[in-house]
């Protein structure tokens, strides 16, 4: 795991994305990204990534299952907030703030988008649905604008809507999750709104709640797939349908337990993870802020409405994590954590692989996690 250590002062670019520095690009190849930081004396353009820059991507592919190192590439970035986004097929994009990159699964580049050195100052974001099928670039002039990039072809397209809402995620039809918070001066209240948003038709709300005097919040709506969206509170949540509609399944967990802030689901939309922690130290009378200890990961199935499966981070001596992916169907949770990559296979019904030194054997039966080959 590769640090970019302190930036220069003059390095003022607001790009907020930061992707997750694990992706399967497909069912069998994992790819790692780190960054490391090199001194530069030329002076660098930004019309010319090729030229040298600050920080150098770094990724390694992984075969899922045996670890081993398939192949490793490089590119030069300005900015530590890049990353790689499997894109479906073993294909896979490499965005930096200069330029969006589409690779075969042979690793050759296959096209790209150049961001304009006016869009580069302005780039504020990138959103990734959770097949990587679909990009949205958030700029900001201060006032937001949107492009819509199919990463299959990278032709831009302007999105746009009526007023600025805050993008949440987005889903491989174009749609966004946003919501809105409105103060009725009339009745002295807020009503908070969860909803999804397309280019070419009305919002929907999918919750609506008067907050305050005892009310509660909606929570953020977190797209899972195409049809299906989750409702995001740090000690709960809820499956809906994408159109709206009664709850297919809810989570809740006690005060002292928090959700990370993101949903990890698979490319195909049938199952997702989650990362639960604890709050440990700190005080709010000195103003010594906590330290996060991850408890558990929680991988939910779709389909069934249940719990596939549970990793335990005390067994697996994991305090924090700094990626967390599933892999396109959903079977194989990969985790890094320490600068170690870890996969675990995940069980299908009542069926459990367990990683040994000379391979890979079955145990029938909800056994516990076992320690995965890194």
């Amino acid at each position: 795991m590769g640090y970019p250590g302190h930036l220069s002062k003059r390095e003022t670019l607001r790009l907020q994305s930061s992707a997750s520095p694990l992706c399967f690009s497909d069912h069998g190849v994992l790819i790692a990204t780190f960054l490391t930081q090199q001194e530069v004396h030329a002076l660098a353009r930004r019309d010319q990534p090729s030229d040298p820059l600050p920080l150098r991507l770094h990724a390694a592919f992984l075969d899922a299952v045996s670890g081993r190192v398939q192949a490793r590439r490089d590119w030069y970035t300005a900015h530590p907030a890049g990353g790689v986004i499997a894109a479906g097929d073993g294909n896979f994009v490499v965005f930096t703030p200069a330029v969006v990159s589409l690779y075969s699964p042979s690793l050759e580049l296959v096209k790209d988008f150049k961001l304009s050195s006016e869009q580069q100052s302005h780039v504020w974001d990138f959103h990734s649905s959770p097949s990587g099928k679909i990009i949205l670039v958030e700029y900001h002039y201060p006032e937001a604008k949107y492009q819509w990039l199919d990463t299959d072809t990278l032709l831009p397209q302007i999105a746009s809507w009526s007023e600025s809402l805050p993008v949440l995620s987005i889903s491989d039809d174009k749609e966004i999750t946003s919501f809105r918070d409105t103060y009725v001066r009339s009745k002295s209240m807020n009503v908070y709104e969860a909803l999804v948003k397309s280019r070419d038709r009305p919002e929907r709300t999918v919750c609506r709640v008067i907050a305050g005097n005892g009310g509660d919040s909606c929570g953020e709506p977190l797209i899972l797939s195409n049809e299906l969206l989750s409702l995001w509170s740090p000690h709960k949540f809820i499956v809906v349908p994408k159109t709206g509609g009664d709850a297919l399944f809810r989570a809740s967990f006690r005060d002292d337990e928090w959700l990370g802030s993101r949903l990890y689901p698979s490319a195909d939309g049938k199952r997702f993870a989650v990362t639960i922690s604890a709050h440990k130290g700190g005080g709010a009378l000195l103003d010594i802020g906590f330290r996060s200890v991850l408890k558990r990961i929680v991988v939910y199935d779709l389909p069934s409405g249940r719990v596939a499966y549970t990793l335990d981070a005390e067994q697996q001596k994991i305090k924090k994590v700094s990626g967390v992916v599933l892999s396109p169907d959903g079977f194989l949770l990969a985790v890094q954590t320490d600068g170690v990559v870890e996969v675990y296979q995940l069980p299908s019904d009542h069926a459990e692989i367990v990683g040994l030194e000379d391979g890979i054997r079955l145990q029938q039966g909800p056994n516990p996690a076992s320690k995965p080959k890194q």
